[in-house]
């Protein structure tokens, strides 16, 4: 873990949050500024600056979390994204998904 990313303080307990769900790899939060109805972020414990340091393994358990956490949410239509690079839109520089769903969706990209 890095000691001055936010998302690594927010896994150690450091910034408060309230996980939606944690498992061995990840941690799955609401984002503080959502762009949709629902806008959750998947966050793997293990700090990796972005999707070109996740490994196959790593990579299956976050999907197997997103299919989960879309499961327990009811959320039949979502969308999954991730920024990798500034000029891409990443801001924080610890590999996270974001998982929006709701009715506006379709109409925001």
């Amino acid at each position: 873990m890095s000691n001055d990313c936010i998302f690594c303080k927010i896994i150690k307990g450091e910034i408060p949050s309230k996980f939606i769900k944690e498992n061995e790899y990840c941690v799955v939060f609401k984002d503080l500024n959502p762009k949709s109805d629902v806008h959750l972020l998947v966050v793997p414990k293990k700090h990796l600056k972005d999707i070109t340091e996740i490994d196959n393994d790593l990579m299956g358990k976050v999907l197997d979390t997103i299919k989960e956490v879309a499961k327990e949410n009811n959320l039949e239509s979502f969308r999954i994204v991730n920024n990798c690079g500034e000029n891409a839109g990443q801001s924080v520089f610890h590999l996270h998904f974001h998982v929006l769903s709701g009715a506006n969706l379709k109409d925001n990209f």
